[in-house]
């Protein structure tokens, strides 16, 4: 089996397991017990917290646990206190779900709300227009993802947080596909919010954080015995705390230095086009366009910026539905889009709403590689990937020269 899925997840690494073996066995104690067992506990869980907060450039009081992004994501957005007699929220018609459901979900529910999604342009960026005049009406609260979890495209969350407090509102963004790939500093994006996922970065699932920044207040929407500084009760997981936060401390070492993901998913891309010269990837284009470098500074690259690990690729007359089975017979592990929406009837969201008709995007498959992926097996499932999708295809009467 060759994994190409990591946008969905990824594979826990050695570090973080180890790390957490001890906590479901024997350091089982709550951290909230007043004994040396739960004050050992609650020491691994200040550990973690320092080890997420580094990752990031935040302080350990500014990072509260939950169980995954979506819980954070929706804990910012159904917390954040509505002064206003109406309320609005600013996203993006390419948000991931755990976004764009719960906005719309909140608008439905509160006559109070009103939900503005801003369109991105042909290359899946925010059009820079229209989030200027969605703006203007002083929205309460904007939330931009940082990297798009089907495409790669990458936001610039700076630019748009920017312009957000000038307009007086808050910003959050949903970090969840870029903190595993790129530097990723809250103090330098200026942030008030960012959700992060334990699993997307090598780390156990159910595990996640929300950064909040100081100040920042919100209400919980899980109440009891106030755990978490009062944002979410509940006895905290503190094995899964304690490996991501080793998974956190361990990406750190590694981020600058390690391309391995990325010249993996090139690899891949390259062969691709060999085999299947029909098939489009998509990826945003221009002169004023380029992949993100991890070896500088975010702050030399250019505004319009995708990363290598995310490949989505269309296959005109193929069906994801029909291919992703025979892939997998095959050996490959792909998807055709978020994790979350695996299963459901109809196209990508994000693939609608950047232009793209829907035939094209029901035959759009997204391949996506970790530091656990190497060239060599890219290679091999891209030979592979071009030989099912070619088969299938005659299957179905479709060819091509």
């Amino acid at each position: 089996m060759i994994y190409l899925d990591n946008a969905a997840t990824t594979r826990i690494c050695d570090e973080a397991l180890e790390e957490m073996m001890p906590f479901l066995k024997e350091k089982y104690a709550s951290p909230l017990g007043q004994y040396a067992p739960g004050f050992r506990a609650n020491a691994a869980l200040n550990t973690a917290r320092d080890r997420v907060a580094s990752l990031i450039g935040a302080d350990r009081s500014e990072i509260t646990f939950t169980s995954s992004a979506t819980e954070s994501n929706n804990l910012f957005l159904r917390g954040v206190k509505r002064n206003n007699a109406e309320t609005i929220i600013v996203t993006q018609t390419t948000e991931h779900a755990s976004v764009l459901s719960t906005c719309e979900a909140l608008a439905r529910e509160n006559a109070d709300i009103r939900l503005i999604k801003v369109p991105v342009d042909r290359d899946g960026f925010v059009d820079e227009a229209a989030y200027t005049e969605a703006l203007k009406v002083r929205p309460a609260v904007v939330s931009i993802m940082h990297v798009n979890n089907e495409t790669g495209v990458v936001n610039d969350i700076k630019k748009l947080c920017g312009l957000a407090h000038e307009a007086g509102a808050l910003f959050h963004t949903d970090a969840v596909q870029s903190v595993p790939h790129m530097r990723v500093d809250v103090r330098e994006l200026g942030v008030d919010a960012l959700s992060v996922s334990g699993h997307k970065l090598h780390g156990p699932k159910g595990s996640g954080f929300i950064y909040l920044k100081k100040g920042v207040m919100i209400r919980p929407i899980l109440t009891g015995g106030g755990q978490e500084n009062g944002l979410r009760s509940g006895t905290p997981d503190v094995a899964a705390c304690v490996g991501l936060g080793k998974a956190c401390e361990v990406l750190a070492d590694r981020l600058l230095p390690d391309e391995s993901a990325a010249l993996a998913a090139d690899r891949f891309t390259e062969v691709i086009k060999e085999v299947l010269p029909q098939a489009i990837v998509n990826r945003p284009t221009g002169s004023d366009v380029s992949f993100y470098d991890p070896d500088r500074d975010l702050r030399e690259q250019s505004s319009k910026l995708y990363l290598r690990e995310i490949v989505s690729v269309s296959i005109p007359g193929g069906d994801a539905l029909s291919l992703i089975p025979d892939l997998d017979m095959a050996g490959i592990c792909c998807s055709s889009g978020a994790a979350c929406s695996a299963g459901k009837k109809g196209v990508s969201h994000v693939l609608t709403a950047m232009g793209i008709g829907e035939k094209l995007a029901k035959g759009t498959l997204r391949f996506s590689f970790s530091r656990y992926n190497t060239e060599e097996e890219a290679t091999e499932a891209a030979v592979i990937v071009g030989r099912v999708v070619q088969k299938n295809l005659e299957n179905h009467g479709i060819l091509f020269k």
